[in-house]
């Protein structure tokens, strides 16, 4: 293996027998670090550029393993090893995510599981996303934060790890459970803060996990400051169910919204700052009075076209349609620290959208979410994905409603036509590879059914008739949950399917479900049946391009 213009090996490994661990040899050099005991030791290793080495496992598994630590990594990335026969290879992103078992355009990690987007921001010249990560599986475990940065919001290259669980954790992870949970960034001048939850806590976690907020800095995006503490406990009355921080400024001073439960009910508590770095608990930002939510997670709170918008994801809710863990939004006003609520609705109307983040540049306020996977159809694979974010979605609110529409730059994908016409019916079958994009125009509210995924167990609709606009799957676990669409009428449809990803635009942005079909074929379809296609006004089906294509 060559090293290229890199200057650091950094592998993540543990012992499997007495004495295990990692050898890099080169020429007459040899360096030898011992894998972690209990769990994975994050080994870094410097390298010297233009080098060819060879990496020796010896009684020990590796995760994952990389080079970094190049002057342009943040246009070049990280340079991912994996083993084959034995021997570390390079593999690059564009053969590496042409699979049926990951998205092609939306953004995944290199692979095991990821879930909430962290840190979304824009710092001197880049997108940059954080994002709960466990290097080493496919099922939420100890928490990582990965890292990648973008130009454009769509083409993204991934950085290296930036945080790791907590030594105890780390040195007793059969017992104990947590690590760097989920936080935002803060842009100010030249600096950039990130504010954080450390859990940790048994593996059944109760009132002993401990739960606290800290702060970390970064000039450059690449080096950060050791984190210090900031909230040391949760209020009386909030449970240890207490994380999550996401900071905004407006009336003069910083808020900080936290999610929690209070008295036995999901909570968005709120917290006052003159300075980023002293806080005062202010009471409640609002309370969810509907019984069986354990608490809110990811809470977001910002200004937004003269209204105030706080977005809540719901832990352990299930809806009268068998969705499970929606997030709310609620619209309203804020003065003297007291937020109106003048409207609500679900951020998402199927169940695979969760923990969303916002962030604001240039004018438009941008979220991305986690698309979960809480009905249990995840395919484990070997060297595969479990947890991808959605296509970064603009933001607005319109008569205290909530509007998302997917940002324009997603439209630079778009490359073949599969389909172009009016006024009929439209079965494309065997779409290869599985990544489109469809849009439709009506000339009035008609009864459709358009199967969007297909394999030989089962299928996937989005229906509209009488009942309303909905998605339904068939022949897998999500089968007994109805997804509908908040929406009067459908006049205009955006739909976006990625292989094992579906998401849904209804009416420019006045609802969007996001929607999960495990397939391992490649083949996909679109087929459109109505009993009246002479109201199809317009009808394009476009192939979009893979995000990891230079």
């Amino acid at each position: 293996m060559n090293t290229g213009n890199y200057t650091k090996l950094e592998i993540f490994a543990r012992a499997l027998g007495a004495g295990g661990g990692i050898r890099v040899l080169s020429g007459r050099e040899e360096c030898r670090e011992s894998a972690g005991n209990a769990y994975y030791r994050w080994i870094k290793i410097p390298v010297e550029q233009n080098t060819e080495y060879e990496i020796l496992c010896e009684e020990c598994q590796v995760s994952l393993c990389y080079l970094s630590g190049c002057e342009n990594i943040l246009d070049q990335g990280v340079c991912y090893l994996e083993q084959e026969n034995g021997i570390f290879v390079k593999r690059r992103e564009p053969e590496w995510y042409d699979s049926p078992i990951r998205e092609a355009y939306h953004f995944t990690p290199w692979k095991n599981w990821m879930n909430d987007p962290n840190g979304l921001c824009w710092f001197q010249g880049y997108y940059h996303m954080f994002y709960q990560f466990n290097p080493h599986g496919q099922k939420w475990s100890h928490m990582y934060w990965g890292h990648a940065a973008s130009k454009d919001l769509i083409h993204w290259t991934h950085l290296p790890v930036v945080l790791e669980p907590q030594k105890e954790l780390l040195n007793n992870p059969e017992e104990l459970a947590g690590g760097a949970f989920s936080g935002s960034a803060v842009v100010r001048g030249e600096e950039v803060m990130f504010f954080l939850t450390r859990s940790l806590g048994p593996c059944n976690d109760d009132d002993s996990t401990v739960q606290q907020q800290w702060v970390m800095r970064s000039g450059d995006m690449l080096h950060f400051t050791e984190e210090e503490l900031v909230i040391k406990e949760p209020p009386r009355g909030a449970s240890f169910d207490f994380r999550d921080p996401k900071v905004m400024y407006g009336g003069g001073k910083w808020y900080m919204v936290l999610g929690s439960s209070l008295e036995g009910k999901a909570a968005i508590l709120l917290y006052e700052s003159e300075d980023l770095e002293h806080w005062d608990y202010s009471g409640p930002l609002l309370t969810e009075n509907e019984e069986g939510i354990r608490c809110v997670e990811c809470p977001d709170f910002i200004e937004l076209d003269g209204k105030y918008l706080a977005v809540g994801a719901l832990m352990h809710h299930q809806d009268p349609f068998g969705r499970y863990q929606m997030s709310r939004y609620y619209v309203g006003g804020f003065a003297d620290g007291i937020f109106t609520e003048e409207g609500r609705g679900w951020f998402d109307f199927c169940g695979n959208c969760y923990a969303m983040q916002s962030f604001e540049h240039e004018g438009r306020r941008i979220s991305i979410g986690w698309i979960s996977d809480f009905y249990g159809e995840h395919l484990e694979v070997e060297n595969g994905v479990c947890g991808s974010m959605t296509i970064p979605r603009e933001m607005r609110i319109r008569e205290n409603r909530l509007y998302l529409t997917p940002v324009k730059e997603i439209e630079s994908l778009k490359s073949g036509i599969l389909y172009q016409g009016q006024g009929e019916e439209i079965c494309l079958k065997d779409i290869t590879p599985n990544t489109y994009k469809a849009e439709l125009e009506l000339k009035e509210d008609v009864p459709f059914s358009i199967c969007l995924s297909e394999s030989e167990d089962g299928k996937m609709l989005l229906i509209n008739d009488g009942k309303g606009l909905r998605i339904k799957t068939h022949g897998v676990k999500s089968e007994h949950v109805t997804f509908p669409a908040d929406v009067d009428r459908v006049e205009k449809l955006e739909i976006f399917v990625d292989r094992r990803t579906a998401e849904v635009y209804v009416n420019d942005g006045e609802a969007a479900g996001t929607k999960l079909f495990y397939d391992t074929s490649d083949a996909g379809c679109f087929i459109l049946h109505t009993d009246t296609p002479e109201c199809i006004e317009r009808a394009e089906i476009f192939c979009m391009r893979s995000i990891w294509e230079r």
